[in-house]
Order: structure tokens, then C-alpha cells, then sequence
């Protein structure tokens, strides 16, 4: 009987709710009550009901700040509001932002979201209509975007969470459920200092001469062990492992604008992911920036690891990631170079 009810209730959502198979929960089924609600699709590990849009920032070369490469965040960011079945008579549902279940939300899902700064987003006016005879929202709850100050941000992630607040002509009442009345805004923020698909005329500054002095540690200990700062391409070092990293002490301070490493003659077996750190004492290592295959340029058998900026370092540490179809003859470095100026 319990299921038969249960199916019952489905059909006569399926128009609210893109499918019975959703687990999550909006306590409406067998309620006569007239009830208001969110139902944005997340994708991939983003919160519940919430949107997610991309930064990328990059540093000014001729000032201290960082500029705008890119973003999907668009100059209005909507989305529609639902009911539990249609409307008698024209509704409004209000809206409002609410940056105390920015620290709710961290606590709760051990996440370190910010709150927007002021001025990347207008909330000022949240309202979205749902016509009589209609359980959708003719119209959006929207917030318009200010793009113009997207470089000034400096933390990794942002969360504006945005709640259903009243509902106007006393129609029906907003759901109880959190999950199904809070929409949340997520803009992840990627401060990328290395330039992706950097060719040679990208180049600042000059590789560093010589490298005799140079300290060279390689790990973990390679099956074959030979230099990487010679000068040959024909010596080199190679791993089993599907992960080898180069730490090189360069004995000096540099202004570091960009590496170029030599492993291997074909383009088919060069790593997956090179992770880049910097240091200026050995012990505390800045993470510069993790490009993946696809976004380095790969010439005369050298891959381009070019920064946007010099950087002042003594210590570089790499890390290079190789695809496990990769044969371990093929996860090896021949030649370790650093462009500084």
C-alpha cells in the first residue's frame, strides 16, 4: 500500500521534479500545502543546489596586481523557482542572500568557502513570478554580476548562498527543507602563473649558465641515474614509478621565469602532469602551478614550463606524473634548464 501511495506521489510530481530517482528529500509528498522551492543541478562535487562558475586570474607583468584571463561567470546569473503543484492565483516569490550559511556550510561539510566581497554581486532584488494555473516561474530569481572586479579576488572559492525568504498573497509557504530552498552561487578562483601553451617567443630572460654547481636529487632513486644538468640529451635518469620528482638547488637566488625540461623524443611519452614548486630556503615550497600535457608546448623535444612573472627562487622542485600505460623506459629526464632574468 506504502509503495503504491509513494508511486502515486511521483506521478503527480514528475512535472516539479525531473525524476522519482532523486534521493534527495523535499517533505512535500502527501502534503496538501502549497510549497516553494530551488531545484538547480550540481555538477561534480559542487554543494546541493548550486551553481558553479570558473575564474582565471593571471599576474600584471607591468604591475604588482592580477588581471583577468578569463571566467564563465555570466553578467546575470538566473535561475527558476518551483511549486509542489500549480498556483490558483499569480505568486512572488522573494529571495535573499545569506552569508551566515557561508560558515554553517564550512562547518558542516569541512569546506573553506568565502563570502563574495562586495561589488561582484547585485542582490538587492530577488523576486521570481509564477503565473496562475502554472508550478514553475514565468520569470528568474537574478542576480547580475559585476566582471570588472573578478581580478581582485584572491581566495581559492567563493559561496553566496541565496534563500527563498517570503512568498507574496499568502499562496502557500516556502519548503522547510534547507537543501531545496537555498540556491548556492560558487565561483572557484584559479590564480594561474604559469602560461599555458607558452612557445619560445614567450621566452623572458635567458637559461641559466653554467650549471656545475648545481644540486641535483632525484626521487625516488631511479633505476638508471644519470645527469640532468650536462648539457646532453643522450644521459639522463629514469624511474619505474609513474611518478618522479627533480629537486634543484641552484645555489643562488634567481628571478625564475620558466623551465624547460627535455624527456623524451617523442611526444607521445612525455608526463601527464608536471606539478612546479619554488623555494626560497629548501623547506617552504610555493606550488606555482600543475599543467597537464595538453597545456604545454611541446618543441624540438623540450616542454615549455613558462611563467606569466619572474618569480625569485633558489630552490625548484618538479614532480612529474606519467600515464600508466606508459613503459617505464619512457619516465625519464634528460635535461633539467631554468630561464631567469
Amino acid at each position: 500500500m506504502l509503495k503504491m501511495i509513494y508511486m502515486a506521489g511521483c506521478l503527480v510530481l514528475a512535472g516539479v521534479f525531473a525524476s522519482c530517482k532523486k534521493s534527495t528529500s523535499y517533505d512535500v509528498t502527501g502534503d496538501s500545502q502549497i510549497k516553494f522551492f530551488i531545484n538547480n543541478e550540481a555538477a561534480g562535487n559542487a554543494p546541493v543546489n548550486s551553481i558553479s562558475y570558473n575564474v582565471v586570474n593571471y599576474p600584471d607583468v607591468a604591475g604588482s596586481g592580477w588581471l583577468n584571463l578569463s571566467t564563465t561567470l555570466p553578467a546575470q546569473i538566473q535561475f527558476p523557482v518551483f511549486a509542489t503543484r500549480s498556483v490558483d492565483r499569480e505568486v512572488v516569490i522573494y529571495a535573499e542572500q545569506d552569508n551566515s550559511l557561508v560558515a554553517a556550510y564550512n562547518a558542516a561539510k569541512n569546506t573553506s568557502y568565502a563570502p563574495f566581497p562586495e561589488g561582484i554581486l547585485d542582490t538587492s532584488m530577488l523576486a521570481a513570478r509564477i503565473g496562475g494555473g502554472q508550478a514553475r516561474s514565468a520569470d528568474s530569481i537574478t542576480i547580475k554580476t559585476n566582471l570588472s572586479g573578478l581580478n581582485l579576488l584572491t581566495e581559492k572559492a567563493y559561496m553566496a548562498p541565496v534563500r527563498l525568504k517570503t512568498v507574496s498573497n499568502s499562496a502557500g509557504v516556502i519548503a522547510s527543507n534547507t537543501e531545496s530552498t537555498v540556491a548556492y552561487i560558487i565561483l572557484n578562483v584559479e590564480r594561474r602563473r604559469i602560461k599555458y601553451l607558452a612557445t619560445t617567443a614567450d621566452v623572458q630572460g635567458a637559461l641559466i649558465t653554467p650549471r656545475t654547481n648545481w644540486l641535483v636529487s632525484l626521487t625516488p632513486v631511479p633505476s638508471i641515474v644519470g645527469s640532468v644538468v650536462d648539457g646532453s640529451t643522450s644521459t639522463y635518469s629514469r624511474w619505474t614509478e609513474a611518478q618522479g620528482q627533480v629537486d634543484v638547488n641552484m645555489q643562488a637566488m634567481q628571478n625564475v621565469t620558466g623551465i624547460r625540461i627535455y624527456t623524451s623524443s617523442s611526444s607521445t611519452y612525455i608526463p601527464s602532469q608536471t606539478d612546479v614548486y619554488l623555494s626560497t630556503d629548501g623547506i617552504n615550497y610555493d606550488l606555482v602551478g600543475s599543467p597537464l600535457k595538453a597545456n604545454l608546448t611541446y618543441a624540438s623535444s623540450y616542454n615549455y614550463i613558462l611563467f606569466y612573472k619572474a618569480i625569485p627562487a633558489k630552490y625548484i622542485r618538479v614532480k612529474l606524473s606519467y600515464s600508466t600505460s606508459t613503459s617505464s623506459s619512457n619516465r625519464r629526464i634528460a635535461e633539467f634548464d631554468v630561464y631567469a632574468n
